[in-house]
């Protein structure tokens, strides 16, 4: 099952939910890479946190966030674990799409925020620094002023975000087992 951006938001626009799908997706990546999977209940819950409204809110769309959930999850849980970000087409402004990446980066870092990762976790180094190149991501300016080789740079950078999230995944998977091998 592949999803839609525009139809993603489309069904939250027609509910007035002020969200995006790549906010959504990314804040479950985050969290599925802290290691923390979700039950039907805990979804609701946890896209409610993220996205700051009331899970009563959330009622009309439930079958939207379970497809987000279920895609999401197969993509992570697939052998090479590169998640096909939740992004606008190419076909959109490039200001709108640097500000999806950017929504995606900054709800993906609140995810792994919330499975309990946090500033004294101590991780390896290549980790700490994909966690922080993709905070730095989380705060590029949509409207700065955008060069011809744009394209290109957005391109390598949705790229890049596909591989440091992989990245962070394997590290803490790697970690987390270790921990709990270390235990017994």
């Amino acid at each position: 099952m592949s999803l839609d951006f525009d139809e993603c938001c489309h069904e939250l626009l027609v509910h007035s939910l002020d969200i995006t799908p790549s906010g959504l997706q990314g804040g479950l990546c985050g969290r599925l890479s802290g290691g923390q999977g979700l039950e039907e209940q805990a979804l609701m819950a946890f896209f409610a946190e993220l996205s700051q409204i009331s899970p009563s809110r959330l009622a009309p769309v439930k079958t939207l966030l379970q497809n987000i959930y279920k895609d999401t999850l197969a993509q992570v849980d697939a052998d090479q674990g590169l998640v096909e970000l939740l992004l606008p087409d190419d076909d959109q402004p490039m200001a709108e799409r640097i500000e999806a990446l950017s929504q995606w980066c900054q709800s993906y870092l609140s995810g792994l925020g919330q499975s309990g990762l946090s500033g004294e976790t101590k991780l390896a180094t290549d980790v700490s620094e994909a966690m922080r190149d993709l905070a730095a991501i989380a705060l590029v300016d949509p409207d700065s002023e955008q060069e011809d080789d744009d394209e290109t740079s957005y391109t390598e950078l949705v790229e890049f975000v596909r591989v440091a999230s992989t990245l962070i995944h394997v590290e803490l998977a790697h970690m987390m087992s270790a921990s709990v091998e270390t235990r017994h």
